[in-house]
C-alpha cells in the first residue's frame, strides 16, 4: 500500500468514525450544550447516498451488510486504481475541516514551499513600474545569466514572448517571466531608440522578503512581504543599517503580508518587542502548548506598523506583539484575522497534508481568529485619477516635429514623463531629439506609425491614455510619516 493510499485509509477511517459517532451523539443531544453540538453540515448528495445505503442494507439479500459497510465498500471501489480520485478525496476531506487544512501532491508542495520562500524560476531581473512600462533596475545576483544574456539596467520591457506588455501590471509581467526551469522566452526591450530581442533562460531566482530605506528626516522604512526561512536574517541586515545611522523612528510595512513561518516572525519580534510574551500557541493537547518570549530589556525605537485586510497569520503575530507591548502603533485597516497554526505531515512519495493543529493568543490575551487586529489609527488609502487640468494643454490641431516650439510640445513632455517614457526636462517648449525618441516609443507600443512626429492622431491617443491614469494615494504611509514629524511632500 503506497503512502497516499495509507493516508486515504487513515482519513477514511476517521471520516466513517465521525459518521458513526453522529448517530450515537444524537441520543445525547438533550444533555449537550449548544457549544458542544459540533455535528457537521452534510450535503444533500451525501444524504441521498446514505439513504440509498440504508435502503440497500434493509433489502439486499445479504443481511450481514449494514449501511456503514456498504458506504465503505462504495468508497473503496471508487478509489481502486484511481489515483486522481484519491487525491480529490484527500483534498476534499481536509478542506472540509477549515479554510487552511489541505493536501498537496509532491509537485504542489514544492510550488507551495517555493512561494513561501519567494523562490521561483524566472529570468533574474529586478523591475519597477515607471509609468506605462516595466524598467530593469538590477539583477538577482552579480554576473547573472540575465546580464550575460544581454539585459542592461534601464532597459524597458516591451514584449514577452511576442505579447505587448506595455499596459500590463508589474505582477502580470513578473508572472509572464516565470516558467519551467531552463525554459526560454524571448523578451523585447527598448534601449534608447533601439528595440532588441533577447532570448532569456529561466533559472532559480530567490526574491528577498525584506526591503528597507532611509526616508528624509532619518526615519526608517522597512517592508516585509512574507515570512520565509531567510526573512529574519534579511530584517537583521536592514536593522543594522538603521542602527548605524542612529534611526529610532521606523515605519514597518506589513500590508498584504499573508504570513508564513511563525518562527521567523517570532525571531524578529525578539529583536523589537520589550521583555515579555510574544505569543501563546495553544494545541488540542495541552502538553504541546508553546509560549514564545522576548528577553529584550528595553528599546529606544518607536514604530508605526502599516496593516490592511490582507495582513494575516505570522504578520499578525508580529503586529500584535508590537501593539500589545506598546512599542508600535498600528496604522491602516482591520487585519485579516487568521490566528490558527498549521502543521505539515510528509508522506513517503513526497506528498504532504497540512492540518490546523493550534491557535494562537496575543501577548495581552486577545483571541483574534476571524476578527483581526484593530488599528490604533484607522486610515484607508484612496485611488484617484490624474487631474489633467494641472498640465499644459495640447491643441490637437497642428503637427509638431524635431525643432518645433509651443505649448503642445510642453504638454506632450509632461504626459510622456508621467507615463515613464520621456525622462528629460519638462519645463520648456522645445521639441528635442529626446522627445522625438519618446514619441516614437509611444507610437510603437500603441500601434501607431512610429514617425516621431506629434501629429493629431498621436496627440489624441496620448491624451486618452493620460486621462485614464490612476494613482494610489498612500494615506497610510503619509499618516505614519507625518506622526514621526515628516513632511508628506517629501515622499513624492
Amino acid at each position: 500500500m503506497n503512502a497516499i493510499k495509507k493516508a486515504a485509509v487513515w482519513l477514511l477511517c476517521i471520516s466513517m468514525a465521525v459518521f458513526a459517532a453522529q448517530a450515537y451523539a444524537a441520543e445525547e443531544e438533550s444533555v449537550q450544550t449548544e457549544a458542544e453540538q459540533t455535528e457537521p453540515e452534510l450535503s444533500g448528495e451525501y444524504g441521498a447516498w446514505q439513504m440509498i445505503a440504508e435502503s440497500i442494507a434493509e433489502e439486499y439479500i445479504d443481511e450481514t451488510l449494514d449501511a456503514e459497510t456498504i458506504m465503505q465498500m462504495g468508497i473503496s471501489n471508487l478509489l481502486d486504481g484511481d489515483d486522481d480520485m484519491l487525491v480529490t478525496l484527500l483534498k476534499k476531506t481536509l478542506e472540509s475541516l477549515d479554510d487552511y487544512s489541505t493536501f498537496y501532491t509532491a509537485d504542489e508542495y514544492e510550488e507551495y514551499i517555493n512561494n513561501l520562500n519567494r523562490t521561483f524560476f524566472g529570468v533574474g531581473i529586478e523591475l519597477k513600474k515607471t509609468g506605462q512600462y516595466a524598467e530593469i533596475t538590477g539583477f538577482a545576483e552579480a554576473d547573472s545569466l540575465a546580464e550575460r544574456s544581454g539585459f542592461r539596467v534601464g532597459d524597458r520591457i516591451i514584449r514577452i514572448g511576442g505579447t505587448d506588455v506595455s499596459s500590463r501590471s508589474l505582477d502580470d509581467i513578473k508572472n509572464m517571466l516565470m516558467g519551467e526551469l531552463n525554459s526560454t522566452v524571448t523578451i523585447t526591450v527598448l534601449r534608447g531608440e533601439e528595440y532588441i530581442d533577447i532570448i532569456a533562460t529561466r533559472t532559480e531566482v530567490k526574491e528577498q522578503t525584506v526591503a528597507g530605506e532611509l526616508l528624509p528626516g532619518n526615519i526608517g522604512y522597512v517592508r516585509i512581504v512574507s515570512f520565509s526561512e531567510d526573512t529574519a536574517n534579511e530584517f537583521y541586515e536592514v536593522n543594522k543599517v538603521f542602527e548605524t545611522n542612529g534611526v529610532t523612528k521606523i515605519i514597518m510595512d506589513l500590508r498584504d503580508n499573508p504570513g508564513g513561518l511563525v518562527l521567523s516572525a517570532v525571531r524578529i519580534a525578539q529583536w523589537i518587542v520589550p521583555k515579555g510574551k510574544i505569543v501563546d500557541v495553544k494545541y488540542r493537547q495541552p502538553e504541546y502548548d508553546t509560549v514564545y518570549y522576548s528577553e529584550l530589556p528595553s528599546t529606544n525605537k518607536n514604530y508605526y506598523v502599516l496593516v490592511n485586510g490582507n495582513t494575516a497569520s505570522a504578520a499578525e503575530i508580529l503586529a500584535s506583539a508590537m501593539q500589545d507591548s506598546g512599542v508600535g502603533k498600528l496604522v491602516g485597516e482591520q487585519t485579516f484575522g487568521k490566528a490558527v497554526v498549521q502543521r505539515t505531515y510528509p508522506l513517503n512519495n513526497g506528498s504532504v497534508y497540512k492540518l490546523t493543529t493550534a491557535q494562537y493568543i496575543t501577548r495581552n490575551g486577545h483571541h483574534i481568529n476571524g476578527v483581526g487586529l484593530t488599528p490604533d489609527v484607522r486610515v484607508e488609502n484612496r485611488t484617484e485619477k490624474i487631474d489633467t487640468s494641472l498640465y499644459t494643454s495640447m491643441d490637437f490641431v497642428s503637427r509638431y516635429a524635431l525643432g518645433s516650439y509651443g505649448d503642445t510640445v510642453k504638454g506632450a513632455k509632461e504626459r510622456l514623463y508621467m507615463l515613464g517614457i520621456y525622462k528629460g526636462k519638462v519645463d520648456d517648449k522645445i521639441f528635442t531629439e529626446e522627445l522625438q525618441n519618446a514619441v516614437k516609443e509611444y507610437q510603437y507600443v500603441n500601434d501607431l506609425s512610429a514617425s516621431g512626429v506629434l501629429d493629431i492622431i498621436t496627440q489624441t491617443k496620448l491624451e486618452r491614455t493620460f486621462s485614464s491614469l490612476q494613482r494610489v494615494v498612500d494615506l497610510q504611509l503619509q499618516t505614519a510619516y507625518e506622526r514621526f514629524g515628516g513632511n508628506a511632500d517629501d515622499l513624492n
